[in-house]
């Protein structure tokens, strides 16, 4: 009975899909370096976007153990409280989105992230990155955008993570798209404030991964001819029940829930233009199904709301609402293991993997500033346009596959309107490397 709660405490804090997830068992970097939600031992969650896409929080516990296949004497002497780890993360992407219906514009992008960066583990409790941040785009001159990479991460609890600086963000918020939009992972990929992970058992089955943050994203000076940004979010999963035919077998149910509020203004603006506060969440309920180690199934049915509590309105709706009930799996097509013996073991993974996903979208007076406005009422570029109801199939089939530390995928999306009778759709190519 001892094993099997504490089998699923495991899977109350690994499971969930808005939270940070952790692998329960790993034996080589490379299988935390390429995110991927499955596990050498314990239940598997169904995997909804493409896993190189995020960005992972590293758990420098599992760097400090791999570091310390390269002992030294003083190491051994007098401990591994200080590590030092260099490293580099590149990404390359094209992005080709048909977009024709009213709401957003289509347009075909290729180009590239790479941050190379040192870090200092400091012991067991806290850590820091420094580096820099470039992203380019072909068709323009040069570096499109450049910034300092300083990440500064403490744990004063075991299952609680701060972080102040450059934040884990984008699609490893996890949030529907409806809330965030996933293009936001070329065009805004760079977040700082202040974050909180928590991975927390409550009671019996019940467990809670949350993931808030605060997104700075234009600071005011006194009178200057602008606004302060930011945004405020909080990304949550709380495991409700769980059952287990074993360690790769099982059901569980949980509920999902968010929230992201935008703000721009400031009592110092010089502009005589709108205060402007929006709020967007999301609640609702998944069960994930286990299949096998490496496939599984999930039901998800959320629903959205939306409020504007601006002091003037400046938005078509002052509240709105949606919902998108969807299903996904994801399963492996191909495999394969190789394992090279040195001083350890180390094992190499790699091969194929297909997810697939299909929804239907209902939306009423429904608004989102972070979101993808395929979801929405209102358009990005026609200001007097409104769809007060939506109706929208939905359809994504992903291919990913890994090498050591090399993940490529492929995905092509597909939004069929209901209403208009016509139909977006894009497709992606990207591949990411983590050293």
């Amino acid at each position: 009975m001892k094993k099997i709660v504490i089998l699923f405490a495991a899977v109350a804090l690994s499971c969930a899909a808005m939270g940070q997830e952790v692998r329960l068992t790993t034996s080589l970097p490379t299988d935390t370096d390429v995110m991927v939600i499955s596990y050498t031992d314990g239940l598997h969650c169904v995997q909804r976007e493409l896993s190189l896409l995020t960005d992972p929080a590293d758990e420098w516990d599992f760097e400090l153990e791999q570091d310390a296949v390269h002992t030294k004497a003083w190491e051994r002497r007098f401990g591994r409280m200080h590590s030092w780890l260099i490293g580099v993360d590149a990404a390359t992407y094209l992005r080709d989105a048909e977009f024709s219906l009213p709401y957003t514009r289509g347009y075909t992008a290729t180009g590239f992230f790479v941050t190379p960066y040192a870090k200092h583990l400091i012991g067991r409790d806290a850590q820091m990155t420094f580096g820099v941040h470039l992203a380019g785009v072909a068709g323009t001159e040069g570096i499109r955008q450049w910034k300092p990479l300083v990440r500064l991460e403490y744990r004063p609890h075991d299952n609680v993570r701060l972080v102040m600086g450059s934040l884990y963000g984008t699609l490893t918020h996890k949030l529907f798209e409806p809330m965030l939009d996933r293009e936001r992972y070329i065009y805004d990929h760079y977040e700082e404030g202040m974050q909180i992970l928590a991975q927390l058992p409550i009671a019996g089955w019940l467990g809670l991964t949350t993931d808030t943050w605060l997104h700075w994203e234009e600071l005011l000076e006194p009178w200057q001819m602008t606004q302060e940004r930011f945004t405020l979010g909080s990304s949550n999963e709380l495991l409700l029940w769980g059952w287990a035919r074993s360690t790769q077998q099982g059901v569980t149910l949980s509920m999902p829930f968010s929230f992201l509020g935008t703000h721009r203004g400031g009592q110092f603006s010089a502009l005589d233009t709108c205060i402007e506060s929006l709020f967007n969440e999301n609640v609702g309920l998944r069960v994930n199904v286990s299949l096998s180690r490496s496939s599984a199934l999930a039901l998800d049915v959320p629903v959205f709301f939306y409020q504007d509590i601006s002091p003037r309105k400046c938005q078509k709706y002052d509240n709105g609402w949606g919902m998108w009930p969807q299903v996904s799996c994801d399963f492996p097509l191909r495999t394969w293991e190789s394992v090279e013996l040195q001083d350890d073991c180390i094992h190499w993974h790699g091969g194929w993997h297909m997810i697939l996903q299909a929804g239907y979208w209902y939306g009423n007076q429904f608004i989102a500033p972070r979101g993808s406005y395929l979801f929405q009422s209102v358009s990005w570029h026609k200001k007097d346009f409104v769809a007060p109801e939506r109706e929208m199939l939905t359809a994504k089939v992903a291919l990913e596959e890994k090498y050591g530390r090399f993940a490529l995928g492929l995905d092509a999306e597909f939004y069929y309107d209901i209403r208009e009778r016509a139909m977006d759709l894009a497709f992606g190519v990207y591949m990411r490397y983590r050293l």
